[in-house]
């Protein structure tokens, strides 16, 4: 004869032995969406904490830590010809190097697109320096003209 028992040895239905009625399974299930959930916010946090330091043209005095990466942004419209760059003198690369950049188009549709600059650097060291930018028509060309050249200032300290 056979006689259920319950998880705590009492005669009963058999509902406390796994598998019988899902209850055990459930539970599993629940936990592993709680904790896939918990490591979902982690890392939605972690990605924000993490986000990369964007500074604009009114930012002009710029404080990071060894070994931050950011970028500073400018408006600018290719179309016309124009665009920023890194001028000299450049930034002392014992504190700060230059790592790239790139251009993101507005999202709307003008006769006059326009849309943002984004010139990337590292903070190499402790020390102070400074990042010089010129916005000049057709620079890099034979054809540059920089007499008009508008020039931005930014002052970076590592700490």
């Amino acid at each position: 004869m056979d006689v259920d028992l319950d998880d705590d040895g009492i005669r009963g239905t058999g509902r406390g032995r796994p598998g019988t009625d899902g209850s055990r399974p459930a539970r599993a299930a629940g936990i592993v969406v709680a904790v896939a959930a918990l490591v979902a916010a982690v890392f939605a946090i972690l990605t924000l904490l993490s986000a990369p330091l964007v500074f604009g043209e009114g930012d002009t005095k710029i404080t990071v830590s060894a070994g931050d990466r950011f970028s500073v942004q400018l408006a600018e419209n290719p179309a016309t010809g124009y665009r920023w760059v890194l001028a000299d003198p450049r930034p002392d690369p014992a504190v700060l190097r230059s790592v790239g950049g790139h251009y993101d188009a507005t999202e709307r549709i003008t006769a006059d697109p326009g849309g943002t600059r984004y010139l990337d650097f590292v903070a190499t060291g402790s020390g102070r320096t400074r990042i010089e930018l010129r916005r000049c028509f057709r620079c890099g060309t034979e054809g540059a003209d920089q007499r008009d050249a508008k020039r931005v200032t930014f002052r970076v300290v590592v700490e």
